[in-house]
């Protein structure tokens, strides 16, 4: 691991890029779990705010404020209106100083060490971008720190050779390499399957680790836009089959896909894993 990171006097080397639309507790949720993280390197934290009317800009004021004179950078981006993911998450990037950057839903809570764990797999297993394992609910109704322990101890060295774009964190040489993420797709769908595809095609190594635990409420945002009748999905996959000459849904709906799904949820929810 990159002798830097035990030197919390240096200037961060792990940018997180979080975009947000109004759910406000869930941003808090996600923002305190980062920071009270006991063993984690320095964060340059970019929270773009996406047109939010719900209190959440004042609440990232008031983290800038709290946060002054810290370890960790705070930098709030404020949007007049939604731009979509791909924006956010582009202009996050171009705000990113860190040798690592991680892209982060705001529905998500981390546990305790998953950067460093990751950081750890990362060098270990030559990977370009890594994603935690996530566990998905519309609420925690176990011990999220206990479970989290005991998952990371079983699974520590082990990878899925898959990604969840939910949180991920890629190197900078990755980013340098495979460039922004493509703004012509709508609001938020398949510009994570778009990436992917770019950094396979591009022979950099992706996986989900087993290293690190966190969990996922679940497209708060996205689900909110579709309540409002958003029709997004059906541009967005012909844009991608347009853009790419397949469709991405027949490699993720193979008969061994689904039974490699449903053997994985079924081992969590019994805390097989």
């Amino acid at each position: 691991m990159d002798s830097r990171m035990q030197n919390h006097n240096e200037s961060p080397i792990v940018s997180v890029v979080i975009p947000v639309f109004n759910q406000i507790e869930y941003t808090k949720k996600c923002l305190e779990s980062l920071l009270r993280d006991r063993d984690r390197p320095s964060y340059e934290i970019i929270v773009i705010d996406n047109g939010s009317i719900d209190g959440t800009r004042e609440y990232l004021e008031s983290m800038t404020d709290s946060l002054r004179g810290t370890r960790d950078v705070f930098k709030p981006i404020f949007n007049a209106e939604n731009e979509g993911v791909a924006p956010a998450w582009n202009k996050g990037l171009k705000n990113a100083n860190g040798e690592y950057i991680a892209i982060l839903n705001n529905d998500i809570v981390v546990s305790n060490g998953w950067m460093r764990s990751l950081l750890w797999a990362m060098e270990q297993f030559k990977l370009g971008l890594i994603s935690p394992f996530a566990e998905v609910g519309g609420q925690i109704g176990y011990d999220f720190e206990a479970r989290a322990e005991r998952f990371t101890r079983r699974n520590f060295s082990k990878l899925w050779a898959d990604y969840d774009f939910c949180a991920f964190v890629l190197t900078r040489r990755t980013f340098d390499k495979i460039g922004y993420f493509d703004e012509g797709y709508r609001v938020g769908g398949y510009e994570d399957t778009d990436y992917a595809h770019r950094l396979k095609r591009a022979g950099v190594s992706y996986a989900v680790s087993g290293a690190a635990f966190i969990h996922h409420f679940g497209s708060r945002t996205l689900g909110e836009f579709k309540m409002r009748g958003d029709q997004h999905a059906p541009h967005n996959l012909s844009y991608f089959v347009e853009k790419w000459g397949f469709d991405p849904r027949h490699q993720q709906a193979t008969a061994k896909a689904k039974i490699r799904r449903s053997i994985r949820r079924l081992k969590l929810h019994w805390d097989l894993m």
